[in-house]
């Protein structure tokens, strides 16, 4: 409110679109970020800002083929690594991230912000506000009595909606219910599901995990639990779940390997966003994994209802 009654919110120097969430974590804020890069890419030439949390840095840094994760963050370097020719930047100062995104790539005519939609100072083309339908903000109270970064009337601000994480089947009936909830806050509010992707060896690129295969699983993210539901298929021995953004060391990865010797299993599985820290820490410190085999899972966006195109057109009218 002080921002907005002094006037002291910014337009950038290039449009952006912030991709934000009311919740601490757990909404699939990145798999939205990269999906909506992918979604644009034929109108758009797009850089990422992100502010990098958890990164060992401060101010503008341009990831490239040389950046270590942690001095850029995981998610940032989860984005670079899976998007094509698109610049990923961080800086914490958004305002000045955009000035030297549009000074450093001349093409750039679109910035999406992973996060941004507590950043006051900036005031942006659009806001894709996430709400996760295990969780939605509407039932939750501010930290410290629940999960929400600010009141849930700030939802307002949000151009358009999305509730994620649905059930693949989700019935129409019910997400009208939960549109009628949401449309105090935005008009244009739409419904997504996030399906689990095969597992990936790390080192082949391929998927060669048979069905039925007993694994360890590793997660390091917001829902670690919600991981393991999702990995249907496999049977999961032991399920090492962490904290978001868990800083991983040696002795971390050494205990997986021990328990699958203890365990007689040959595979773990680690989400996609864990994997970018793990794959450093084995190759900058020569651990010998002892013939175990690493495996990477990530979530992918599909729009319900058919509605990907009428989605896809309420982002670009927004620019």
């Amino acid at each position: 409110m002080f921002y907005e009654v002094f006037g002291l919110r910014k337009e950038g120097k290039l449009p952006s679109l912030v991709i934000g969430n009311l919740t601490v974590g757990g909404t699939g804020k990145t798999p939205m970020v990269m999906y909506v890069s992918n979604l644009l890419r034929d109108t758009f030439s797009m850089a990422v800002l992100s502010r990098g949390y958890g990164r060992s840095t401060k101010g503008y840094l341009e990831l490239n083929q040389f950046s270590m994760v942690s001095a850029v963050g995981d998610e940032p370097f989860e984005i670079f690594e899976n998007l094509d020719s698109v610049p990923v930047v961080v800086c914490e100062n958004r305002l000045k991230g955009i000035e030297n995104i549009s000074n450093s790539f001349r093409d750039v005519n679109l910035v999406l912000l992973d996060d941004g939609f507590q950043h006051l100072p900036l005031k942006a083309n659009g806001y894709l506000l996430l709400c996760n339908y295990n969780d939605p903000f509407y039932s939750d109270w501010v930290m410290p009595a629940g999960r929400l970064r600010e009141f849930a009337f700030s939802a307002k601000n949000a151009d358009i909606m999305v509730v994620s994480k649905c059930p693949s089947g989700l019935k129409e009936t019910e997400a009208n219910a939960i549109k009628a909830r949401l449309e105090k806050y935005s008009e244009n509010v739409f419904f997504a599901s996030y399906k689990m992707s095969n597992p990936m060896s790390l080192n082949e690129g391929t998927s060669n995990l048979l069905q039925g295969e007993k694994v360890i699983l590793v997660t390091g993210v917001a829902n670690g639990l919600d991981v393991k539901n999702q990995l249907i298929g496999y049977a999961v021995e032991k399920h090492f779940n962490y904290a978001d953004h868990k800083a991983f060391d040696v002795s971390n990865i050494k205990e997986w390997i021990g328990e699958c010797m203890l365990l007689n299993i040959q595979n773990i599985v680690v989400t996609r966003k864990d994997a970018v820290k793990i794959q450093d820490l084995i190759r900058m410190n020569n651990i010998d994994i002892l013939g175990v085999s690493f495996h990477e899972i990530h979530t992918e966006v599909v729009i319900l209802f058919n509605q990907e195109k009428q989605f896809k057109n309420s982002l670009i009218n927004l620019i």
